[in-house]
Order: C-alpha cells, then sequence, then structure tokens
C-alpha cells in the first residue's frame, strides 16, 4: 500500500513536469513509463548517496555524498542550474498527507509541555519520568 501511494504520488509529479515543460497530453503507457523510469533513477541516487555515507563512516546522506552520487551517474550540475532558473516552479497539484500518517498515542500519557502539568510537577520527581495527570495519585496511593 505504501508503495501505491508513493508511486501514485511520483506519477502526479511525472505529469506536472511534463506539463510544465510544454506537453499538453499523453497517454497511460508513455507516463507509466516515464514515472518508472523516475522512480528507478531516484532509488538508484539513494543507494549510490548511501553507500557514499557508509563508506565514509556516516549514518546519514549529505550534500558531498549526494555530490559523489551526480558525479557518478554522470548528472551535470549545470544543467540542474539551469533548468532551476529557467523553469517556473509549480506547487503540487493535490493535497499530501503526512506519510506515513500519525498514529493516535493510546498511552494516556498527559502532554508534557501542558500549563497544567509544568505547573504542579514536584522538585523530587526526575524530568526523565512520565508526566502525571495534575491532582491525580499514584499507583500505591490507597
Amino acid at each position: 500500500m505504501a508503495s501505491e501511494y508513493c508511486r501514485s504520488v511520483l506519477r502526479i509529479s511525472v505529469a506536472q513536469i511534463c506539463q510544465n515543460l510544454g506537453w499538453n497530453s499523453t497517454q497511460t503507457t508513455p507516463l507509466e513509463l516515464l514515472t518508472d523510469v523516475l522512480e528507478r533513477y531516484v532509488f538508484e541516487l539513494g543507494n549510490v548517496s548511501h553507500r557514499y555515507c557508509e563508506q565514509f563512516g556516516r549514518t546519514e546522506v549529505n550534500l558531498d555524498d549526494v555530490g559523489l552520487a551526480f558525479q557518478q551517474m554522470s548528472v551535470s550540475l549545470e544543467e540542474l542550474t539551469e533548468y532551476i532558473n529557467h523553469v517556473e516552479p509549480i506547487p503540487f497539484a493535490k493535497e499530501t498527507v503526512a506519510f506515513p500518517a500519525p498514529k493516535r498515542n493510546n498511552l494516556q500519557f498527559s502532554n508534557p509541555r501542558s500549563r497544567e502539568i509544568l505547573q504542579h510537577r514536584e522538585e523530587h520527581v526526575p524530568a526523565y519520568l512520565p508526566h502525571m495527570f495534575p491532582g491525580g495519585k499514584g499507583l500505591l496511593a490507597i
């Protein structure tokens, strides 16, 4: 399901890029083909960047890794700069939701930034312990 969602968002992005470059319409097959090519290209760019990151002993990719991946994949930074300078950006056609969707918290902990909590926190309670509801009694209070 996640891959279907990502693919549909990518398909819309490809269609918008084509429209922005002057295409008036397209058939489904060429659009799917361009989406597949872009999906594989972005995936490969991520893999190459990740390998460079690991090679230099880091766990998160930075712009240096992406630059090396661009160099390995023969991406011209001058052409990218020219594209950015000459093609007007357009907003995404549809509203996208947070992905993955945030889940509801069922642990019944109160919001730690709540004014009520901050006012009722005792000094002897360490900061790493979860906040309790104001005026509530602990489990041992009988």
